[in-house]
């Protein structure tokens, strides 16, 4: 065979070599508790943790609290133990937008989401900052079984 022909044969193996698996979030799947801290820019006034829990997974591993409002994630990203998403919400009186990002760590994750609130009809806006700790405490629940 002539030299060539061994270079491309090499240049061949290296184009159909498998590539390594892209690293898998580090989490453990389960029943997440999650405590938020909530600052709101020009607050004089202390605002008490917020606590929450649900099941958090691989497919849906952005945490949240139940709110009033209607949000929407969108641009959802997963990078290494990073996972970052923005987010839409509102209601009949005021719409939020914002951006959030978690590193997790096994079975704790932390991290922040800016928001901006504007009142609906009106020029009026706030920003919150979220800080956003949590720990997985237990498996989730099986889902009850169907009746045949």
């Amino acid at each position: 065979m002539k030299s060539w022909d061994m270079g491309w044969l090499g240049m061949l193996l290296l184009i159909v070599a498998p590539l390594p698996a892209a690293a898998e979030l580090n989490m453990v799947e389960g029943h997440w508790e999650t405590i938020v801290q909530v600052q709101m820019k020009g607050g004089n006034f202390p605002i008490p943790a917020i606590k929450s829990s649900r099941c958090l997974t691989r497919d849906d591993p952005i945490p949240n609290a139940q709110s009033n409002m209607r949000c929407q994630i969108k641009d959802r990203a997963v990078t290494g133990n990073d996972v970052s998403w923005r987010i839409e919400c509102g209601d009949d009186q005021a719409t939020m937008t914002g951006a959030g990002k978690v590193t997790y760590a096994g079975e704790t994750f932390s991290g922040a989401m800016d928001m901006l609130v504007s009142k609906v009809g009106g020029d009026e806006t706030m920003q919150i900052k979220y800080t956003l700790r949590g720990n997985r405490v237990r498996a989730c629940a099986a889902a009850p079984a169907r009746p045949k």
